[in-house]
């Protein structure tokens, strides 16, 4: 590709138009006419590239917009997530959770509401919703232009002009990983593309894709600080951890069954870039910058009402959106949409609510799965099947009479999912048709009234896009495929992927004299800690690797992370994570049984969302994905 000419000034509009138009595979037919000039856009190039301050507020754009797998405006994406895979369903036929899991690809391409993938136009002919696709590659020419114009900046210290660099670099690598992992291989964009470029750019494969984003991530990772001076103002940026952490995470999905299948290889791991892997992760572990959350605290990574709280932020964050608003519109700029939560109790109605073949993925408090065959006798009740499990159900999941209002005395203040005699006021139509909801992100005593300091706009919300439990099990699933489960890299100063997950583990306490009707958050916790992986799953890599994927389906519940996995796992196709699952019971829990909800199509082509049509047909080298 020829580079392009340095423009004289720089226009805003064209910036943005360009973003859209930087693949050639976008709007080859229409960018001349997005390129239209308009003289009160100018900004002198000067003024925005040289000195630190303001080239900074140019890259500050990248942690709103930047962040596209998370960024929504408006009210239609509300009952929008990330949630696709065997641990979710919704309740209604409008919102992609509902398209997708019918292998409806194509709907993100003819669908303005619901739908976070694409941009939004309103009738005015404003962007009223930033979509993925669209956002991340104006989000690469953003970080193209800055790196184009980096010679303009004459005022800043050395440090200044690193902390830009690996910014720039950060931000480029994680656009094409988040458009990659949903469409597979396609062109890594480094350079700023000018109208007299070669915009006909072929698709690299899927593995070469990832590699180009460690390279740039390295790049960061020796640019970026640890931490950054003065936290009151630079909480939220990029550091050096966030780069190998999303390192680490790229390395793995490269290394990943999926990725082997697709070159022909077999659905394996790749030993070498497992090790990779191992040692990027190990790399954040090791810098004593992040730690777990105490028990105590768990609720406050992802919710948080306590007074003087403005963002909610802790110490096991690596990297997340920095929002200060509340409420609804608080969890719309974090990408789950207000999806969770029966309509009385502050959602709206449009409920992405758990399976229960998720909710079963949870332990007994003894450490068992629910259906081994060395269950020991009593540590399960069949009929009440959310008593005695790992305590994080209780902290993810809403079960069935919890009483969530502690100022109501009459029985709409306890959660109602029964489905007999008749169903509860949170089933079925109103809320979850599964006798689950997702309570992750909903602390307790939120609802819909507005006229108290429990009222959904009162509280605070954050899904951090990755944080320090992700990395021990990243270490731990990599380091198992190649030096087993009980031996440690020589890198790794003796630990191995089984203490990983067993520190994960640890931090989880078990409750004293445990009262399901009560939340988590008014449960009394002991010292003593969810057991370690029961020797009889650490003996080999192929018993562990279950217990390690089991373990990062636990503990990353509802944060995007399950429907990736189960692709870059090659399993999603399987029927087991094809079937989805609801319980029934009745209000007296004299019985609990499990029926079919529902039956996903998942074939091949389904790993790999679409182009669309009009796109691929335009030129040789931009190929389709296989099916479609």
């Amino acid at each position: 590709m020829q580079k392009a000419k340095k423009m004289k000034k720089l226009n805003t509009f064209r910036n943005i138009a360009w973003g859209v138009c930087s693949l050639g595979a976008l709007l080859l037919a229409s960018c001349e006419d997005y390129l239209e000039k308009t003289p009160d856009s100018n900004v002198d190039e000067k003024i925005v590239f040289g000195n630190y301050r303001n080239f900074q507020g140019y890259l500050d754009e990248l942690y709103g917009k930047g962040l596209i797998s998370y960024y929504v405006t408006g009210s239609s994406p509300w009952t929008s997530s990330f949630d696709f895979g065997d641990d979710t369903y919704c309740n209604q036929t409008f919102p992609v959770s509902y398209a997708l899991t019918r292998g409806d690809y194509m709907w993100i391409y003819s669908n303005r509401d619901h739908n976070p993938f694409m941009d939004m136009v309103n009738a005015s002919g404003s962007l009223s919703h930033a979509g993925l696709w669209h956002q991340a590659w104006r989000n690469i020419r953003r970080c193209n232009e800055g790196l184009e114009n980096f010679d303009l900046l004459v005022d800043a210290t050395d440090q200044e002009r690193k902390l830009l660099l690996g910014q720039i670099y950060f931000f480029r690598a994680w656009n094409h990983f988040e458009v990659a992992r949903f469409w597979g291989g396609i062109p890594y964009v480094k350079v700023l593309l000018g109208a007299g470029d070669n915009l006909k750019l072929s698709r690299l494969s899927y593995r070469e894709t990832l590699m180009n984003v460690v390279e740039d991530l390295g790049l960061a990772a020796q640019n970026l600080p640890d931490r950054w001076d003065n936290p009151e103002v630079n909480t939220g940026r990029v550091t050096r951890g966030a780069a190998y952490a999303l390192m680490a995470r790229a390395l793995l999905y490269a290394a990943s069954p999926l990725t082997s299948r697709m070159e022909g290889r077999g659905a394996v791991y790749d030993e070498e870039l497992c090790r990779q892997a191992a040692e990027a992760a190990y790399e954040v572990i090791a810098s004593g910058v992040y730690s777990l959350v105490p028990w105590e605290d768990y609720d406050h990574i992802f919710t948080d009402t306590r007074p003087g709280t403005n963002v909610v932020y802790s110490s096991e964050t690596i990297f997340q959106k920095i929002h200060n608003s509340r409420g609804g519109q608080n969890q719309v700029i974090n990408g789950i949409g207000r999806v969770h939560t029966s309509g009385r109790f502050g959602g709206n109605n449009v409920c992405t609510f758990p399976t229960a073949n998720f909710v079963n993925l949870y332990e007994t408090a003894t450490g068992y799965p629910i259906d081994d065959p060395d269950l020991p006798a009593g540590d399960f009740d069949e009929k009440l099947p959310w008593a005695n499990r790992d305590p994080r159900l209780m902290k993810t999941i809403l079960t069935d009479g919890v009483k969530w209002v502690s100022s109501a005395s009459d029985a709409s203040a306890y959660t109602q999912l029964y489905s007999s005699p008749n169903p509860g006021l949170d089933r079925d139509g109103n809320a979850s048709l599964s006798g689950y909801l997702i309570r992750k992100f909903t602390p307790y005593m939120v609802n819909n009234r507005e006229s108290d300091n429990t009222a959904w706009n009162n509280f605070r919300f954050s899904c951090p896009f990755i944080r320090l439990p992700e990395v021990y099990l990243t270490f731990a699933e990599a380091v198992n495929e190649v030096w087993g489960p009980n031996t440690a890299p020589d890198f790794a100063n003796g630990l191995t992927a089984v203490e990983a997950v067993n520190t994960v583990r640890r931090r989880v306490k078990l409750p004293i004299a445990e009262n399901v009707t009560l939340p988590s958050e008014l449960q009394t916790y002991g010292s003593e800690s969810l057991p370690d992986v029961l020797p009889k799953f650490t003996a080999d890599a192929a018993t562990f690797r279950e217990r390690i994927r089991n373990e990062r389906s636990v503990e990353l519940a509802f944060e995007g992370h399950r429907w990736h996995d189960i692709r870059r796992w090659y399993v999603a196709h399987l029927d087991k994570y094809k079937i989805r699952y609801k319980a029934e019971f009745d209000k007296e829990h004299t019985f609990y049984r499990e029926v079919e909800l529902f039956t996903a199509q998942f074939d091949d082509k389904h790993y790999w969302f679409p182009f669309r049509r009009s796109d691929v047909e335009q030129y040789e080298g931009f190929e389709q994905n296989p099916g479609w």
